[in-house]
């Protein structure tokens, strides 16, 4: 508490300039020169809650450049991981002793916050012991987390344009999120949303997820055949399988198994390959084992995925966080307890209370702009649950807006990217070809352009018009 205190002394001290007792001066292991400045800190969200954020300011005009919001999910996942990586420009090597630039980084489009929520994960912490956290309080506590950056850390950036962006459980803290601060007088300059494979509806998740298993070659002609004759009438496309495994029938077994198939596949990417790696659980199968957690799936065998390869390099991202000159560097306070990627205490007692984010949907349309982006390879938050969830807004497609428009990345061959529908009242609902469920790692270049178009309003094909250097391993 009292470095807190001292904290919004020496601001109100200074006339709310940018945070100097924040700004990180010495990155170990940097094995480059940033060409911008960030800052590592804490926000007060309440008298007993602090979360950490990372902000990186833009390579170029920061003082008039969009400010992004990115939020990782879970829920109980670290937003820093999504920094390291994924969008943010430092990635890490070398078992958590090189740190090398992102080429890709999203700070070349504007200025990024990275916010650890809720407390209790990355350095985010609670003074008393640490409160359970819900869907409600996730996104009370991140408005207020926002009102003190804006107002105690960075107020100069309080008009510039401002996105929140995230991915995955993000899908329920974003829209959530949103509706407090679209309804408040306090952010005049709040334009939009971005999410990436998002988790917008649960049932519908679970709905689509069985004919994406089969239709993908995950599951046998026999298994499948017997789940659509026994529990579906042999209608599998409008068969309520979210209901049947909660049932206590034949029929839950049935689809529970077939939810098993595919085990030596990594569920975020089904045609992701690297070399094994036997290390920590990853955010990777975290995210998984919590939503069905909150789906209350039991004897379903949340283990499948446990022994997968680490692509993620999240041991690198541990062990680099974790080190005694990096923390210092960072201002982490001793007394902030060891670095994870994921939280399994905030996940094993979050409050799970939004099975669907629709009416947030409806009370965002139209007063703000949304992209929803889906890699098309990822079976946790799948592509069809996304399709079939903006579709149910009752949208019509823009006139000149084919169903199927192609979109296009210049210097890959092929040349499509993905394909794009344009929704009215302004949503766009964008696929990223050959991604999973994380597309600022798995299809970075791609990730920028679009992110960038997004923000700018322009034609999703268009490249982005800077260089980016080639980073330097």
């Amino acid at each position: 508490m009292y470095r807190c205190a001292l904290l919004t002394l020496t601001l109100i001290v200074s006339g709310f300039a940018a945070p100097t007792e924040d700004l990180v001066n010495d990155l170990p292991g940097l094995n480059f020169q940033p060409a911008f400045e960030h800052y590592s800190g804490y926000v007060n969200v309440s008298s007993t809650k602090f979360f950490h954020y990372w902000f990186t300011k833009a390579y170029s005009n920061p003082d008039t450049s969009p400010v992004i919001l990115w939020l990782n999910g879970g829920p109980g996942c670290s937003s820093v991981v999504g920094l390291i990586e994924e969008l943010g420009p430092f990635h890490v090597k070398d078992n958590g002793q090189t740190v090398y630039e992102n080429p890709y980084s999203w700070n070349h489009v504007g200025n990024v916050i990275f916010l650890e929520s809720p407390a209790g994960v990355g350095f985010s912490y609670a003074s008393d012991s640490d409160p359970l956290a819900s869907d409600e309080t996730v996104a009370e506590d991140n408005y207020q987390a926002l009102l003190y950056f804006f107002k105690y850390k960075f107020p100069e950036y309080r008009d510039n344009d401002f996105y929140i962006t995230g991915e995955s459980y993000s899908g329920i803290y974003i829209p959530m999120l949103a509706v407090k601060v679209a309804a408040k007088p306090n952010f005049p300059a709040f334009k939009g949303v971005a999410i990436g494979n998002g988790i917008y509806s649960f049932p519908l998740n679970y709905n689509t997820m069985v004919p994406l298993f089969y239709y993908h070659g995950l599951v046998r002609n026999s298994l499948y055949s017997d789940v659509a004759t026994t529990c579906c009438n042999g209608n599998t496309y409008n068969c309520d399988y979210y209901t049947l495994l909660h049932s206590e029938t034949e029929c839950s077994d049935k689809i529970k198994l077939l939810l098993q198939q595919g085990a030596d596949l990594d569920p975020y990417n089904l045609y992701s390959t690297c070399y094994l790696d036997n290390g920590a659980t990853s955010q990777r199968n975290f995210i998984r084992n919590a939503l069905f957690r909150k789906s209350n799936l039991k004897g379903l065998d949340n283990s499948i995925g446990s022994g997968l390869p680490l692509c993620a390099q999240s041991n690198n991202t541990e062990i680099y966080l974790n080190r005694a000159d990096v923390r210092n560097a960072l201002h982490i306070p001793d007394s902030v307890g060891h670095w994870t990627e994921c939280s399994n205490d905030v996940a094993l007692y979050y409050q799970y209370t939004h099975n669907d984010v629709s009416k947030e949907f409806h009370t965002l349309l139209g007063n703000i702009r949304i992209l929803t982006y889906n890699g098309d390879v990822d079976t946790v938050c799948n592509l069809a649950m996304n399709m079939e969830f903006v579709a149910s807004l009752g949208l019509s497609i823009k006139d000149g807006s084919e169903n199927s428009a192609e979109w296009y990345y210049n210097y890959e061959t092929p040349r499509v990217a993905g394909f794009v529908t344009k929704y009215t009242q302004n949503l766009d609902f964008v696929t990223v070809r050959g991604s999973g469920h994380f597309v600022p790692q798995d299809k970075p270049r791609e990730a920028l352009q679009l992110i960038y178009n997004f923000i700018h309003n322009r034609d999703y094909s268009l490249p982005i018009p800077f260089q980016v250097r080639r980073a330097v391993l």
